[in-house]
């Protein structure tokens, strides 16, 4: 029941994302084992676990906050919280 929870929120909320967005989230998502988007967590990647060098991270710190950003190595989208 949870799942169909979830299913019917990502339904509600998936018109409200420009569908550029939404296209390359779906694209990174099949090639990530299902997950797109992770948080990026100090300076590590929480989808490949690999810690992001100072130099890339300063210019993410850099980039406005709603410049879309993705892990070097993975290329899921990184979500900066």
């Amino acid at each position: 029941s949870e799942i169909e929870v979830k299913k019917n929120e990502r339904q509600e909320l998936a018109p409200k994302i420009p569908a550029e967005l939404l296209d390359l989230y779906e694209k990174v998502r099949e090639k990530n084992a299902g997950i797109g988007a992770v948080r990026l967590v100090g300076d590590t990647c929480q989808g490949c676990r690999l810690t992001i060098t100072t130099v890339e991270l300063q210019k993410i710190k850099a980039l406005p906050a709603d410049e879309l950003v993705r892990c070097e190595e993975c290329r899921r989208i990184l979500i900066r919280i």
